[in-house]
């Protein structure tokens, strides 16, 4: 893990560089055949890695996701195993989390890398040098202007080669959940940057509170300005059944925590899946009789 650190001075990366855009659609040729027809040998976008979202969820280039859900949920739990996912697929992943400080997210993706609440001191070793090259944090805590978001994000996309921006979360990034201007025009750069740039960006937000908890939001219980759901290319809810944990639940089987993804512009799937959370690796398992699995750092694809 390396540490971007907040006294860099990003003002030469405030504006995206202007580029000739319009150019005749005969220029598009072969990446449409290759849409239709990819060649031999050519990777598939990273997904992640349970079996159940196999063909169902991709995160590909040129895309934002909006990881949506209600306070303490799990949201960004869930975006932590799925960061881990990304780097075992050679994946260059910075994480812009103005909620939590990065030991904190460090300590939570090592207990899910190891499986189990008290990784030795040698994995964590081990974990740490295995993430030089794959995972960058930016050292901010706090509320920050979306404007300075765009210039860390051009500085690490430049500099690194970031291919997957994970902000946590969009409220940290605009003064007031009234000012849907500043909303809107912080997820269009996004959207801008993402296309340009031919990166993922996974973006976490909030949830309206609702009468209870007890109902599976969608994606029109995002807070803030309707047209977020809107510009982005794809919506996931992540929803914690605390039915289920309490044993409640009508099915004693019941998962305890759903994914439900309510937009997916360029993928043929939309739907929920069910997971069960284990506590002590901190990981979403597949299967109520799931293990929680430890990652084959070693194996990993650089």
């Amino acid at each position: 893990m390396q540490l971007i650190k907040d006294d860099i001075d990003f003002n030469a990366y405030r504006e995206e560089p202007e580029t000739h855009k319009v150019r005749p659609a005969s220029d598009f040729l072969a990446e449409t055949i290759a849409a239709f027809y990819p060649p031999a040998g050519a990777s598939l976008p990273p997904r992640p890695l349970w079996d159940k979202t196999n063909g169902k969820i991709a995160f590909r280039p040129g895309e934002v996701s909006l990881w949506a859900g209600i306070n303490g949920h799990g949201k960004s739990m869930f975006m932590s195993q799925i960061e881990i996912d990304l780097m075992t697929q050679g994946e260059k992943v910075l994480s812009l989390s103005f909620e939590m400080l990065p030991v904190r997210q460090m300590q939570r993706m090592a207990r899910q890398a190891y499986a189990n609440d008290q990784p030795p001191i040698d994995f964590l070793n081990r974990f740490h040098a295995w993430t030089t090259g794959k995972l960058w944090m930016y050292d901010h805590n706090g509320s920050i202007k979306w404007e300075k978001v765009m210039a860390v994000m051009r500085y690490a996309q430049e500099k690194f080669g970031i291919t997957q921006f994970v902000i946590d979360s969009l409220m940290k990034c605009v003064k007031g959940e009234t000012d849907y201007d500043a909303q809107k025009d912080f997820v269009n750069e996004l959207c801008a940057f993402a296309q340009a740039r031919k990166v993922h960006i996974h973006l976490v937000h909030h949830i309206r509170k609702g009468e209870d908890e007890d109902r599976i939001p969608g994606k029109f219980d995002a807070k803030g300005a309707g047209a977020i759901t809107d510009m982005v290319d794809n919506v996931f809810i992540v929803w914690r059944n605390k039915k289920a944990e309490r044993g409640d639940a009508k099915d004693p089987k019941a998962p305890t925590a759903m994914l439900r993804c309510d937009k997916q512009r360029n993928g043929e799937w939309e739907g929920m899946l069910g997971f069960w959370f284990h506590p002590e690796s901190m990981q979403y398992l597949e299967r109520i009789d799931g293990m929680p699995m430890r990652y084959e750092l070693s194996n990993a694809r650089h």
